[in-house]
């Protein structure tokens, strides 16, 4: 299969290129960076138009049979009009030239984040939710904006899934890049002591979810994505940490007052010339400090789709990935 690959050079991306190329497919993978290690891959070909260039795209999507757009910006804060650019305004790009360049699926990877609206507990979310409209969250609602394209144009001629996970993590992800460095500076605590069920996705899991939605004929769907059953959110980012020899906080802020810091600093950043990012943000406050599990069965039945790992067993495949102190 002749598969085309946006934001390959990403935590999602690079998983995925290592495992759709693993598979036997042909990829373009699409990296405005300079990644000579993907020039060296076998059956893979970098490409770096410029994805809103729509006479480029076009061009180099004929004879691609499947797109998969993993390439997003992923911030915990920023200004709306640069997530609408490159969240939303990108998938209208790619989704047009598509269509255009008889592509025949189109495989989205959004975010269980999409559908988080009230700012309460969310157990067992399924599909029929609303998108968010809550305000703080342009990450979320941008995506969402993005999902939807992605759903409409799958009434046409182009097949189309949206797969949501939730909290992915795995070598590489979030932890490694940011929440374990700020833990080792004092800077990570909870919210609500973390005593709270909360849904996770293992790398390894969304690669299975991945692989059935590349044998699947739905289209015009939206899928939660997870690990099965969840874990509070203390209990596994406490034994995450530890696998990544991170240390592990105790610092806890109420919720409320978490979400009213989060708003005062968000505006000082907003009117004020101060480096960097806030500290803490509403987006990031929804997303990892309330009660929130997703229902994967509409995946299971449509897609066929199991977690090849558990939380408990993912953490222990983690673990043995990791170089050892």
């Amino acid at each position: 299969m002749k598969i085309f690959l946006t934001g390959s050079s990403g935590f999602v991306g690079s998983h995925l290129l290592e495992f759709i190329q693993n598979q036997g497919h042909q990829i373009i993978c699409h990296d405005r960076a300079n990644q000579q290690r993907l020039t060296q891959l076998q059956n893979v070909t970098l490409s770096k138009i410029d994805l809103f260039d729509e006479k480029s795209l076009n061009s180099e999507l004929r004879g691609i049979e499947v797109v998969i757009h993993c390439a997003a910006l992923v911030l915990p804060w920023g200004k709306d009009e640069d997530f609408y650019r490159n969240n939303v305004l990108m998938t209208k790009s790619i989704l047009a030239c598509a269509e255009q360049a008889g592509v025949r699926q189109f495989i989205y990877l959004s975010c269980a984040s999409v559908a988080l609206n009230q700012r309460q507990a969310l157990f067992n979310m399924n599909e029929t939710l609303a998108y968010t409209t809550l305000e703080g969250l342009p990450y979320a609602k941008s995506k969402g904006m993005a999902e939807q394209l992605v759903l409409d144009a799958g009434k046409g001629s182009l097949q189309t899934i949206a797969l949501r996970p939730s909290f992915i993590w795995g070598h590489g992800d979030v932890i490694d890049r940011q929440i374990g460095d700020a833990a080792q500076k004092g800077k990570f605590g909870w919210f609500n002591q973390g005593n709270y069920l909360f849904s996770t996705c293992y790398i390894e899991n969304l690669k299975e979810a991945v692989s059935k939605a590349l044998q699947s004929d739905q289209t015009g769907e939206a899928y939660f994505i997870s690990d099965g059953q969840a874990l509070t959110f203390r209990a596994f980012m406490e034994k995450r940490l530890q696998i990544g020899q991170y240390p592990i906080p105790s610092l806890s802020l109420p919720i409320w007052l978490a979400w009213a810091l989060a708003r005062f600093t968000e505006n000082g950043w907003k009117y004020l010339p101060l480096p960097g990012s806030p500290p803490i943000t509403r987006e990031m406050v929804r997303l990892t400090g309330y009660p929130f599990t997703v229902s994967i069965s509409k995946a299971a039945l449509q897609l066929a789709y199991q977690p090849k790992y558990s939380v408990s067993q993912a953490l222990e495949h983690l673990s043995g990935l990791l170089p050892k102190p």
